[in-house]
C-alpha cells in the first residue's frame, strides 16, 4: 500500500514539473509591431522588442531586450518574480526598479512596474488561444506625467 501511494506522489511530481515546462508563456517571444499601438500614438516604427520567459510554478524569469533605436545601446529589462502580488527588484528598467506580479486566471498575469513604489506600468498578460501570442494591454505614464493607453501583440519564436 505504502508502494503505491511513493508511485503515486511520483507521477504527480514528474506531471506538476511538466506541465511547469509546457507553460504556455515559456519561449522567446517577438513585438508584433503591426497590430500593436500607443494611445499616445507614439509607439516606434519598426518596434524591436524580445522578451524571454521562463515560469516555473509560480515563479516568472523576465529578460527582454528592446533594439529599435539602431544607434544606442539597447535597453534591457531582468527580474525574477514569484506571481503572488509582492515586489520585487527590476534591473535595467530605467523609469521603473521593482515589480509585482499576480495570476489572474491560467493564461492572465496583471504586472505592476514600479519606480519606488509609485506605479509607471499597468499591464494585464493574456494568452490567446492556441498558445502563440500574447497581448500585454495596460496603462503606462509617460516620462511628462501623463498616462497613456498601450496594446502590444508578440508572436511565439
Amino acid at each position: 500500500m505504502r508502494y503505491s501511494y511513493l508511485i503515486a506522489a511520483g507521477l504527480l511530481a514528474i506531471v506538476g514539473m511538466a506541465s511547469a515546462a509546457n507553460d504556455p508563456y515559456n519561449g522567446l517571444w517577438k513585438i508584433d509591431d503591426s497590430k500593436s499601438g500607443w494611445s499616445d500614438g507614439n509607439f516606434p516604427k519598426n518596434m524591436s522588442l524580445s522578451i524571454q520567459l521562463k515560469v516555473t510554478g509560480d515563479e516568472i524569469v523576465y529578460h527582454s531586450i528592446n533594439d529599435t533605436n539602431k544607434e544606442k545601446k539597447a535597453n534591457t529589462v531582468d527580474y525574477t518574480a514569484k506571481a503572488d502580488g509582492k515586489d520585487n527588484p527590476l534591473t535595467g528598467g530605467g523609469r521603473y526598479n521593482m515589480v509585482s506580479i499576480r495570476r489572474v486566471s491560467k493564461d492572465e498575469y496583471e504586472v505592476l512596474e514600479k519606480k519606488d513604489g509609485d506605479v509607471i506600468v499597468f499591464a494585464i498578460w493574456q494568452m490567446l488561444p492556441g498558445n502563440k501570442t500574447f497581448v500585454r494591454r495596460g496603462m503606462a505614464k509617460g516620462v511628462d506625467g501623463k498616462a497613456h493607453e498601450y496594446e502590444e501583440f508578440f508572436n511565439k519564436q
